[in-house]
């Protein structure tokens, strides 16, 4: 597919009056995918993701291939209008060593510039017609844009395509896979194509790392030629399996990280002529034993991490493979801060001797003086920082005594208060003041026959009238 690149001139220009003004004119406004997306995709992306080899399903090579997406993330492969959610942008920002990483490290990376422009026309709505003008760029993404333009993306020119494989080879091969394939999905573990239209092919136990062991390779004899990405990390293998592991002289990434791998196993390893990354962290493997990988001239990466490899180890494997990265991690680094931090305290502590010190420093004539001057003052700052951090945690403590002081207090004085609240209770309990009032009612009842007997005096003038009849 034909790229559009824009005049020399036009890109000076770009570069002396900035993008804004150059578009104004309106006669060289690109269109954002056509001019520079495209471009980018073409250089950095279409080899594995184009017509002819197309990874996980997923071509770029044109618009409407782009926006529909690949197998694994389909249409969030651009999700317009986010850029950081489109699965496209967050496999660039993948770690280099991480196996989804776009483009692979392997690969020719893309520069920071094109990475903006993506982005930058992602978060526009990733339209194929979209001019700059309308876009409308600003300061980062001017710069981008204007970078891209002076500098495109060189395209690589088509390797010859790989002779087609004998019909009858691809035929014996796809029988073999069609009788291993079922075997591989029982035991939970995968294996599949590294791209589409390929034989090559990728194995995985992660699914099942806990049980799977060194009987466990015996199943992929028949495709053992095929596989070319073995990952085994965290499984419960041995170095006895290894010995399947050289059957598969075609691989070029094997992960062994976390499993019980030794200076034994090894030896087998280095049987692997084609084998490109190797992962040995967490395992028990000595400075002894990686030197027999001296070997693998190919091995690019070799990460070593939490073994007993020292940084001495490594470098002398380093030197005996041409471009080999041997990764140990951070021990030394771990080290030498601790070491520095140590000795500090003991400067501040005799300040005497600081004076010889500078004056040695200076008397020499060096080019080297005022970076040592900048390390003085480095270990200065250091040491301040180091002791503001120990002011820190020890108000952090003061702070934490005081919290607890205060909680145990407040919790005395919950006690102190408790109990006057069950005595009230009780008091109110005790008080008989309702019982009373009901005993009025029998006083009331017994002053109404008292007031009977007033009635029957009123009813006695029949004896005054018998006292008459008696006079």
């Amino acid at each position: 597919m034909k790229t559009t690149t824009l005049p020399l001139l036009y890109a000076c220009a770009i570069s002396a009056l900035g993008f804004s003004s150059v578009i104004a004119a309106d006669a060289k406004d690109p269109v954002i995918y056509k001019d520079l997306v495209n471009p980018i995709l073409q250089a950095k992306c279409v080899s594995c993701h184009g017509e002819e080899k197309s990874k996980g399903k997923l071509r770029l090579d044109s618009y409407e291939a782009v926006m529909k997406g690949g197998s694994d993330a389909g249409s969030d492969n651009v999700i317009p209008g986010k850029p950081k959610d489109s699965e496209s942008i967050v496999r660039v920002h993948l770690p280099l060593d991480d196996d989804d990483r776009m483009p692979p490290e392997d690969k020719e990376q893309l520069t920071k510039q094109e990475l903006a422009v993506l982005e930058f026309w992602i978060k526009s709505g990733a339209k194929q017609d979209m001019k700059v003008s309308q876009a409308k760029p600003a300061g980062a993404e001017t710069e981008a844009i204007n970078f891209v333009i002076a500098h495109p993306p060189k395209i690589k020119a088509k390797k010859a395509s790989k002779p087609k494989m004998d019909p009858k080879v691809a035929a014996a091969r796809a029988k073999a896979l069609a009788g291993v394939m079922p075997q591989v999905e029982k035991a939970g573990a995968s294996l599949m194509a590294i791209a589409q239209d390929t034989p090559e092919l990728r194995f995985s136990a992660l699914n099942v790392a806990k049980k799977f062991n060194d009987s466990g390779l015996k199943v992929l004899k028949p495709v053992n030629e095929q596989i070319l990405w073995l990952d085994l990390a965290r499984t419960q293998i041995t170095d006895k399996a290894l010995a399947d592991v050289v059957a598969m002289k075609n691989l070029t990434r094997l992960h062994l990280e976390n499993t019980k791998i030794t200076d034994a196993g090894l030896a087998n390893i280095a049987k692997l002529s084609n084998l490109e990354y190797l992962n040995l962290y967490g395992t028990q493997v000595t400075d002894a034993g990686i030197q027999k990988l001296a070997g693998l001239k190919k091995l690019k990466k070799l990460f070593l991490w939490q073994t007993k490899v020292t940084e001495k180890g490594s470098k002398q494997l380093a030197a005996k493979i041409a471009g080999l990265d041997a990764n140990t991690g951070f021990k030394a680094a771990a080290v030498k801060p601790v070491v520095a931090v140590v000795k500090k305290p003991a400067a501040p502590a005799k300040p005497a001797p600081k004076k010889p010190v500078v004056k040695k420093t200076a008397v020499p004539v060096s080019p080297n003086a005022a970076l040592a001057k900048a390390l003085a003052s480095a270990k200065i700052a250091a040491d301040s920082a180091s002791k503001a951090a120990a002011d820190a945690m020890t108000a952090a403590k003061t702070a934490q005594q005081v919290v607890k002081e205060a909680e145990a207090a407040l919790n005395a004085l919950k006690k102190a208060s408790t109990p006057p609240k069950p005595a009230a209770k009780p008091a109110v309990a005790k008080k008989p003041v309702a019982k009373p009032a009901a005993k009025a009612a029998p006083k009331k009842a017994t002053s109404l026959p008292a007031k009977k007997p007033v009635a029957k005096p009123a009813a006695k003038p029949a004896p005054k009238k018998a006292a008459a009849k008696q006079a």
